[in-house]
């Protein structure tokens, strides 16, 4: 449940700043201007989401790929005792 409480929190955070401060698109989260931009009304334009839904992703992807063996390392380093 704080897992949970906490990515609301930071989500939030990040739409409420960039809704509040940025009246244009170019200069939004990717989060919050790829929808308000490809968002008109009732229209949604789902070709165009899906495809920045993927290109986000795509270096989030190769990130996670090339450290998780670092990633795992840390979380195994911090449950051994000595």
């Amino acid at each position: 449940m704080t897992l949970v409480a906490q990515t609301i929190t930071l989500v939030t955070q990040d739409i409420v700043y960039a809704l509040t401060f940025l009246s244009s698109v170019d200069r939004m989260t990717v989060s919050l201007g790829v929808p308000i931009a490809l968002v008109r009304g009732d229209v949604y334009h789902w070709g165009a989401l899906m495809a920045a839904a993927l290109v986000i992703s795509i270096p989030l992807a190769i990130i996670y790929n090339l450290f998780i063996d670092r990633f795992i390392q840390g979380f195994t380093m911090g449950a051994v005792k000595r």
